[in-house]
Parts: C-alpha cells; structure tokens; sequence
C-alpha cells in the first residue's frame, strides 16, 4: 500500500516487550550562570526515535521483510509506520463517503493540528484486524469548545463504514530507518526476526 507517494508498513509487529520511544527538539538553553535560565525551542516539534520487532514465517515472509529494507536504501527513503495504538477515539460511527470524522475531546486542535504536518494523517483499522489499514488526511479541524468532541475533516472521503467502538484510530507516522543497516537473525530456515529503529520525520511530513 502506498499513500501520498510513499510505501505504508501495513504489519503487526512483535510487541516483546514494552516500547521506548526517545525524543530530541533542537533547542537553545541561556544560562547566565547566575539568576533565570531560559531556553528557545528552535524547532517545533520532537523528532521521536523508537525500535520495532518484525518476524516474518516462512519464505514468503521473509523476502517480504528484505524487500522493504532493500527499498529503504538504508536511511534515504521515507515511509509511513502507522503507530498500532489507539491514539484517537472516535465519538460516533463514520459512514461511508463520509468526510467527518467526530473523535473524542483530546484538544487536538489546541496542541496537534497546525503546527507541522506529523499528526494530519491517520490509519483507520478494525479492532484485531490491521492487515486492512485506510490511510486518510487531516485537511481540517474544528474544536466547538464543549470538552467532548471535536471534528476532523477527512480526505479522501471514507471508503467504508467505521463502527466507532471496533476501530482503532492511530496517527500514521512519516519516518526513515534510523541506521543503514538492520539486524534481521534467523532463528530457522523458516523463521527470521528484524530489529528495526526508526525515526519520525515531524517537519517533513506533508501539511
């Protein structure tokens, strides 16, 4: 599957163990060594870096994992990692070629929506089901100021039916590898595990 021209890494990946994400923002602290520091935050918004887990069974599998690291070609080219999580709610169904979406308050307009391109897009996915991911983008979104719900203007329209309590709303993330190179051990003939880091591309991601 591919989304505004770059691939999506439609796969469930291993959850091992807990996931650690760290996060740099290019700042400037001023410490005059007496009195009040203050710091200018040059850049707006954190680049997070996090590893993934992905086994592959069988041949099939494996080849598809060499695949996409072959396409990479090590850090140079960007893809899209939806992040698996229920980072939105939706408040009510969303209908076919529907083009709002309602979510629960979370003042995503307030402190995500605006400021750079990283969380205008989405994957939409059945609960238990994300071998089936619809990309869509936020083109626009409105807060009425009640604490409960706000609005997202979705693009493409809808191109299904989504039950607000079986889908699962997650922030598609635009991102690169992290290193040139990535450590894929064969535990069998059969069976390969890559361990993967990556890195969100905030201030590239398309607005």
């Amino acid at each position: 599957m591919t989304y505004l021209g770059y691939d999506v890494l439609e796969l469930n990946y291993d959850r091992l163990a807990a996931v650690e994400e760290r996060t740099t923002r290019k700042a400037v602290l001023l410490d005059p060594g007496t009195g009040k520091r203050t710091s200018d935050e040059q850049a707006p918004s954190g680049a997070g870096v996090r590893p993934f887990t992905w086994t592959a069974f069988g041949r099939a599998e494996i080849a598809q994992v060499r695949a996409f690291l072959e396409a990479r070609k090590g850090m140079a080219v960007p893809f899209w990692l939806p992040s698996l999580q229920w980072d939105l709610t939706l408040a009510e169904d969303v209908e076919e070629d529907a083009t709002i979406a309602t979510i629960e308050w979370v003042r995503y307009v307030q402190q995500m929506f605006g400021t750079t391109g990283a969380r205008r897009h989405i994957a939409l996915w059945a609960l238990g089901n994300s071998s089936m991911i619809d990309a869509y983008q936020v083109v626009d979104a409105t807060d009425p100021n009640d604490g409960e719900t706000e609005s997202l203007t979705l693009s493409p329209a809808a191109v299904r039916d989504y039950n607000a309590a079986k889908t699962v709303v997650s922030f598609l993330k635009f991102c690169r590898l992290e290193d040139d190179l990535a450590d894929v051990s064969y535990l069998s003939g059969n069976v390969a595990r890559a361990t993967i880091r990556v890195r969100e591309l905030p201030l590239e991601a398309p607005a």
